[in-house]
């Protein structure tokens, strides 16, 4: 899997805003709420992240997720369609959001596992961004991910699309279960 870094400039304002809003759903505290997300219900790789993201196991909180499927305008090779999406998460353990050297640390793991595989139809980008958090009325971090697979025709697209979004599943919850031994510790 291709891995895209993006930087943001430090010390733009915030884009984000933890939590979102009035469609948000907190899948950790009510998993059953998975039911009221369209995209979940429609694609099981999505539910399937969702759900063990937010799980008790993860110490991650999904702050949004979306997918969308296209034909590129622009067409460089055979994969003529897309099937993207994109996710946001922060750390369930509040304090961890403040500074941005744990989204550093996080991001460099998760480019580290990803980068194994080597399937060129697929490419993740990974951005640490400023995030306020309302309910705690201070501003931090977040991290979008956005997986793009390529395919000759949308099924292969969206297969493959399945097949990253685990991979970063994995990956999330590989990162995870470091970070919760390093914080007992």
């Amino acid at each position: 899997m291709r891995v895209e870094i993006v930087e943001e400039a430090e010390g733009t304002s915030p884009e984000s805003v933890f939590p979102p809003g009035e469609n948000y759903f907190d899948l950790r505290a009510n998993p059953r709420a998975i039911e009221q997300i369209a995209g979940a219900r429609q694609y099981l790789p999505l539910r399937n992240f969702l759900v063990s993201v937010n799980s008790a196991e993860s110490i991650f909180v999904t702050a949004g997720a979306k997918t969308k499927s296209e034909v590129p305008a622009t067409v460089s090779t055979d994969l003529a369609h897309e099937f993207a999406s994109q996710a946001r998460i922060v750390f369930a353990e509040g304090s961890l959001n403040w500074e941005r050297r744990h989204y550093v640390d996080l991001r460099s793991g998760l480019k580290e596992l990803l980068e194994r595989d080597a399937a060129d139809a697929v490419r993740a980008v990974l951005r640490i961004s400023s995030c306020d958090f309302t309910a705690e009325r201070r501003p931090g971090f977040c991290m979008d991910i956005r997986l793009v697979a390529q395919g000759e025709t949308a099924p292969q697209a969206e297969l493959r699309w399945g097949l990253g979004l685990a991979r970063i599943q994995q990956a999330l919850l590989f990162r995870s279960r470091t970070l919760k031994q390093q914080i007992s510790e």
